[in-house]
């Protein structure tokens, strides 16, 4: 498809917005899958707006206290898609794990339980 993507680079607040509302995310995504991971939720679960939030692994470990072993590398992209911007977002829970999609809040509490543990 590779329509038109509106790409928003995340900010701390922003970022929160994601976490708290379940973002689908996908960690580490090349800049050039962007519009093909764009292209999957579509025909997936069909999208309202066409537009990805990027995160830097630099503003996750800031936010979230990310640090040594557990800190991402400060480039990394975090990937993430509103739900309220898909028309079903029910339709990616099983599938979204087969294109390595998981949920921001998962992610984020995942993280921040191994940095507590360090």
């Amino acid at each position: 498809m590779n329509k038109k993507t509106e790409i928003i680079n995340t900010d701390s607040n922003t970022l929160k917005e994601l976490v708290d509302g379940s973002a689908l995310t996908i960690e580490g995504l090349a800049e050039s899958s962007i519009d093909d991971f764009l292209d999957w939720v579509e025909e997936t679960a069909g999208l309202k707006v066409r537009r990805a939030y990027v995160t830097k692994g630099s503003l996750a470990n800031g936010e979230w206290g990310l640090t040594g072993g557990n800190a991402y590398p400060d480039d990394l992209n975090i990937v993430s898609v509103k739900l309220d911007d898909m028309t079903d977002w029910n339709k990616v829970v099983l599938p979204r794990m087969q294109v390595g999609g998981r949920w921001l809040d998962d992610i984020y509490d995942n993280n921040v339980r191994r940095e507590r543990a360090t």
